[in-house]
């Protein structure tokens, strides 16, 4: 039974790293749900001057599956409030995407939030195009390091739940 605990114990610590450096996506529907986009980004927040990169997945609700159909998408990326005014920082057209998935890297320049848009047609009938919701995200400045304060929490936070987690593993010892 203690070896139990204590493995389990063992495994949420080894898995916790893991699920904190997650990737992480958004889905808009399209349509009236029979299509929709799934855009997955790594990292998940962006910061300004790093390299984010994306991958968007076009799905077919009814076919339950990704589009076979190739495609051609048009992205286009704003500033919160620009994409009105036709002011985008970002326009690629006539992107040809086959097998329903498209990969792009893009490194934004400033920290406020930005809009991600996406336009598509079916390559078999290009007059008719699909126009998603936007895709919002906030962007935050480069990441400058923990202060000494941050690790001093850190560090006294970490002490208490070990002094916590060894009174309990000792009571559950003790008792068998």
């Amino acid at each position: 039974m203690n070896k139990v605990i204590i493995n389990s114990f063992l495994f949420v610590f080894i898995l916790l790293p893991v699920f904190a450096f997650a990737n992480g996506g958004d889905q808009r529907l399209i349509e009236q749900g029979k299509y929709y986009i799934n855009l997955s980004r790594a990292p998940f927040t962006p910061r300004i001057g790093v390299k984010t990169s994306f991958v968007a997945s076009f799905f077919d609700v009814a076919a339950n599956r990704l589009i076979n159909e190739d495609l051609i998408v048009r992205v286009r990326i704003s500033k919160l409030g620009d994409a009105p005014k036709g002011n985008f920082i970002f326009d690629q057209d006539n992107i040809v995407v086959k097998g329903g998935v498209l990969e792009f890297p893009y490194t934004f320049e400033e920290a406020v939030l930005h809009e991600i848009f996406f336009d598509f047609a079916l390559a078999p009938d290009p007059s008719k195009v699909y126009k998603a919701p936007d895709f919002l995200l906030d962007v935050q400045k480069p990441f400058n390091g923990y202060s000494i304060n941050q690790i001093l929490i850190a560090v006294f936070g970490s002490f208490v739940v070990g002094l916590i987690a060894g009174w309990f593993v000792k009571r559950i010892v003790h008792i068998t």
